[in-house]
């Protein structure tokens, strides 16, 4: 599989990682209304299944951040609970989403994908006895496993089925190519604060000729690149969020942005420095930009099925 494929597949291991926090082995056809959140054109998401995800990512959250982080602050006034649970919400609704229009195309798994799947799950386990009491314990059997994997290897084979045979234009390249500013470079220093007032407030003190760098050690809540006057160093276009990497390449060195959002607060960028790599062609650089043109198309097979799909949610 080329590396687009292999992506696709450990996506889908990922998805069966957070459905096997669950114990229920019902496909949700039968199950009352209450036991159901959503629905995606018939197909349920199990109430289970969905509090058991959140219950992994609770976990997780409060082991990085302290117990009680769960319920505090994440970004833009959501909490983690609320971050994640539109997460998980948005990936479950994407995987049925993706199951349903594999099982109407007809889209069909092989034996040998079966068996070459399950050899890669079995990968996670340091012997048989791991693998038979991780089933043991989660209520589940191999055949169980083998019917999530076929569902994943559905998914795949269609998305595959429906992206891997697009060739792109030179030109559509070359749009890529520009709109993420391939062949440049850039450095900058940030200063992070929760508010846009906040960040208004240091613009104008910037201004009047404070030091960037000392006002970012003083007030942003970045204190990683803070420590360090706010500077990140040289970075690409697609290595930072979108917001971010638009203001950042949009500046001239030396100047100023005003309040930048993102998901993470807001931003006063600074640019330092900027390089053009002359080298770095749509040429040299074909074989990644196929990979983000795939990844586009991806997106937007989902979208089309998000559009045309009856969702419903209890």
């Amino acid at each position: 599989m080329n590396k687009f494929k292999k992506s696709l597949f450990l996506i889908g291991l990922l998805c069966i990682a957070l459905a096997f926090t669950s114990c229920s082995n019902k496909d949700g056809q039968d199950a009352n209304e209450e036991d159901v959140v959503a629905t995606v054109n018939g197909k349920a998401i199990l109430r289970k299944e969905y509090e058991d995800a959140l219950a992994y990512y609770k976990n997780y959250v409060e082991y990085q951040f302290g117990e009680g982080a769960w319920e505090t602050e994440a970004t833009r006034g959501l909490t983690y609970k609320e971050i994640y649970e539109d997460y998980i919400m948005e990936e479950m609704t994407n995987s049925l989403l993706l199951l349903d229009a594999a099982e109407k195309e007809g889209i069909e798994v092989t034996e040998e994908e079966k068996e070459h799947a399950l050899e890669n799950f079995k990968i996670n386990f340091a012997n048989d006895e791991d693998y038979k009491n991780f089933m043991e314990q989660r209520g589940m059997t191999e055949e169980f496993i083998i019917q999530e994997l076929t569902k994943e290897l559905l998914v795949n084979n269609y998305v595959i089925s429906k992206i891997d045979g697009i060739v792109p234009s030179d030109d559509e390249l070359k749009t890529i190519f520009d709109d993420i500013k391939m062949d440049t470079k850039v450095r900058a220093s940030h200063i992070l604060v929760e508010t846009e007032e906040e960040a208004k407030d240091i613009i104008e003190r910037i201004t009047k000729g404070e030091d960037f760098s000392e006002l970012a050690k003083e007030l942003s809540t970045d204190t990683v690149s803070g420590a360090n006057g706010g500077d990140l160093d040289y970075f690409n276009y697609s290595q930072m969020v979108k917001p971010f990497a638009e203001a950042a390449f949009d500046l001239e060195i030396g100047e100023v942005s005003q309040p930048v959002q993102s998901e993470f607060g807001y931003h006063i960028i600074k640019l330092t420095d900027r390089i053009i790599d002359e080298d770095i062609t749509v040429e040299s650089k074909k074989d990644e930009l196929i990979e983000y043109y795939k990844s586009y198309k991806y997106q937007d097979l989902l979208a089309g099925l998000k559009n045309e799909a009856v969702i419903v949610k209890n």
